[in-house]
């Protein structure tokens, strides 16, 4: 792999030419205050294409040198005849074999590295050599990843999107699914939570015939999002009631109704009247929290009383449902 070392004028480096780009990181601070003190470590790696340089590796020394207004940089210059092939494992092999890389990273270096290598067997080979998943499987999932959104990869470099979600996020309507990464991210949301409400806002759209942009974008929701006196954790609280009372409407009726009449009988604390699960069934359930026995006994006391109560007759005889 033959190369020189020498120093170039920073204008004549194209930044704006990604081709070889691994690295997901931008901010170029710290690396300019090093720099500044000790000079450029390990030259950027560059080759000449069209009379300008292309940059193999070292793009955000390359950047922290203009940050600071160098005009020149001591650089690694490849041979004009260097393969394809040997500037892909060299941008590579610099990020995965010296840090672990996240999985964007790890998405664009197999991207990369698929351009070179169309056969799997020799990909997966390759991948293996360089540090990377070399799993049949996990490459295919993990190259969709540099190819999503911004929005959505930025959930996942974020850690607020698991690879999976990313990419279920990835195969809807662009809009859409840019929506949910920013509601997921804002909320902070865990991944069962973000499976609940994704799942509940496609049953709703399917149901009412409407597209999940139009759900994202109902009055009700946006609401929610912009209350100035609620948290994260009370608007993810009240999206949840709201998405599950538009999905089964019939259910939360009920419920509402059932709530109601509850508060009627007037339960004490440590009594709890338990329906059936989403109202379908017949067999309903008390129960009944206690220290001691003289508890236990004034609980089952107040039981018999709430037992005489017409109320409670009207919950067990109105309150279910018989579909949703």
């Amino acid at each position: 792999m033959p190369s020189t070392e020498q120093s170039v004028l920073l204008e004549r480096i194209r930044l704006e030419d990604k081709t070889f780009q691994v690295t997901t990181e931008t901010a170029v601070g710290t690396l300019a205050a090093s720099i500044d003190r000790l000079g450029v470590m390990h030259p950027p790696v560059l080759l000449v294409v069209d009379s300008v340089y292309g940059v193999v590796c070292g793009f955000r020394r390359i950047a922290a040198c203009k940050a600071l207004g160098l005009s020149r940089i001591s650089v690694r210059l490849l041979s004009p005849d260097t393969d394809k092939l040997t500037c892909v494992q060299l941008a590579i092999a610099e990020n995965s074999l010296q840090r672990p890389l996240n999985l964007i990273e790890t998405s664009r270096a197999l991207v990369l590295l698929s351009g070179v290598h169309p056969n799997p067997a020799d990909l997966r080979q390759a991948a293996g050599v360089l540090g990377l998943p070399d799993n049949f499987s996990a490459i295919h999932k993990l190259r969709q990843l540099s190819g999503l959104a911004p929005e959505i990869q930025e959930g996942v470099l974020l850690n607020v999107l698991s690879m999976a979600m990313a990419l279920e996020l990835g195969q809807m309507e662009k809009s859409s699914g840019i929506g949910l990464s920013t509601l997921f991210g804002y909320l902070k949301l865990g991944l069962n939570k973000q499976r609940e409400i994704l799942t509940m806002i496609q049953e709703i759209a399917f149901r009412e015939h409407l597209t999940v942009k139009d759900i994202l974008c109902a009055p009700e929701l946006q609401q929610i999002m912009v209350h100035e006196k609620w948290d994260r954790s009370q608007k993810t609280i009240y999206l949840r009631q709201y998405l599950r009372g538009r999905r089964y409407p019939s259910i939360t009726a009920v419920e509402s109704d059932f709530e109601a009449r509850v508060r009627s009988l007037g339960l004490e604390s440590g009594m709890a009247l338990i329906p059936p699960r989403d109202f379908e069934g017949t067999t309903f359930s008390f129960h009944l929290n206690f220290n001691n026995l003289v508890e236990l006994q004034h609980r089952l006391s107040r039981l018999t009383e709430v037992s005489s109560s017409p109320i409670l007759n009207e919950i067990l005889n109105g309150c279910r449902i018989s579909t949703r």
